[in-house]
């Protein structure tokens, strides 16, 4: 048959990739969500850096697959491209927490996503800019570093100061802000009058970093945080209390230089975001409601599932020489949902709306994938593209059935 050496690739026409696959990353330039939700999620970034925050602080939440890192890879690539925001945008995963864990945990993870080599560049351009031999001098008159009592300041600037020098001794000063504790001879030779030891402290550090990264390049670190349904695992009264003081630290107006998006896993509504990020004072600092952004509308609903797979085949599927091989065959498809028919793309769309466990994305792509496979597979069997339709759908969604 005509068909039977070819690659799937080529006998869907597929754009770029070998499959039906969206990955978050690699694709992040589009959003595939509603038009609705995708415009709630711009508005409040823009409104963000408009206000007394000054960059973005809110809430992303929904079931598994329902499109988390896919939209926080979206907004990297927006903060990335959009100059209009002053922003650095930076990807971190939450590392897991037990019942007992304390900020430190998370603190580490944050600067290790920043890393030393970002923090050495801030310094050498600050460096150039600050009149004068006194480095440490030049970060205190100039408010670089603006958190924290006088003791932390001063210890955080002779600690970047050490950057500028390389070797052990910016290794050592790195792994103080990280939370390393120094021997009375390290904390001389550093220069750093104490070590980071209270939660508040590891906060100011941050913003101090932030501080100096905003100052240094005139854009804001914006960490965008996925799996933070982890903090859910944190039991432990002093360390909820410990949890729950920094958060509200960090969403605080008073930081207007680091900027924190977080994505959470939840089963139900957001009732179940747990009370770390719901509490009264929390939910006040991101404009209550506002702060929360819910997911899970994304492909709810049979239009918007519609919409969603239409979108997708938009992105995957060369569309004219889709048309080219209708038009020769005399297939009964739209070049738009092509290689799927409009009762496949339908049938996946109702199932979804009869049952919502099944209402996210990745059922959706992964549905997809399946089906496109196994029509594919036919291809030996006929000289025309052979088409997705309600039988292979229904086989992909019950296997066996």
């Amino acid at each position: 048959m005509a068909y039977e050496t070819t690659s799937l690739k080529d006998y869907y026409f597929l754009r770029k990739w070998e499959s039906f696959s969206i990955d978050p990353w690699r694709d992040s330039e589009v959003y595939f969500g509603e038009a609705e939700l995708l415009k709630r999620i711009s508005d409040r970034i823009e409104s963000d850096f408009a206000k007394r925050r000054a960059v973005p602080k809110f809430f992303l939440f929904g079931a598994y697959g329902c499109g988390k890192t896919h939209s926080l890879a979206h907004i990297k690539y927006t903060l990335e491209k959009n100059q209009l925001y002053p922003a650095m945008p930076i990807y971190v995963a939450m590392p897991p927490l037990t019942s007992k864990d304390h900020w430190l945990r998370i603190h580490t993870k944050l600067l290790d996503s920043i890393g030393p080599d970002r923090i050495r560049s801030a310094m050498e351009i600050m460096a150039d800019k600050i009149q004068g031999t006194d480095k440490v001098k030049g970060l205190l008159d100039n408010g670089i570093l603006p958190f924290g009592d006088d003791t932390m300041k001063i210890s955080q600037s002779n600690a970047l100061r050490n950057f500028l020098f390389g070797g052990r001794q910016s290794q050592l000063s790195w792994e103080w802000m990280r939370g390393r504790k120094n021997s009375a001879e390290q904390a001389a030779v550093l220069g750093v009058q104490k070590d980071i030891t209270e939660a508040t402290d590891f906060v100011n550090c941050l913003l101090n970093l932030g501080s100096l990264i905003r100052n240094a390049t005139s854009k804001k670190l914006v960490f965008l945080i996925d799996e933070a349904e982890a903090v859910k695992s944190v039991t432990n009264a002093d360390s909820l209390h410990e949890l729950q003081q920094m958060l509200r630290d960090l969403l605080d107006d008073n930081n207007n230089c680091v900027g924190l998006i977080f994505a959470i896993q939840v089963e139900g509504g957001q009732e179940e975001i747990g009370e770390v990020f719901t509490r009264g004072d929390i939910q006040r600092r991101v404009d209550f409601d506002q702060g929360y952004i819910d997911l899970t509308p994304m492909v709810s609903q049979i239009t918007s599932a519609e919409q969603f797979m239409c979108h997708v085949l938009a992105y995957l599927v060369e569309q004219d020489k889709a048309q080219s091989a209708i038009t020769d065959e005399g297939l009964i498809v739209s070049k738009e949902r092509f290689p799927f028919s409009d009762e496949a793309i339908k049938a996946i769309a109702t199932h979804i709306a009869d049952k919502p466990e099944w209402a996210t994305p990745a059922f959706i792509l992964a549905t997809m994938s399946t089906a496109a496979v196994e029509a594919w597979r036919k291809r030996s069997q006929s000289d025309k593209h052979v088409i997705v339709d309600t039988e292979i759908i229904e086989s992909t969604i019950y296997p066996g059935g």
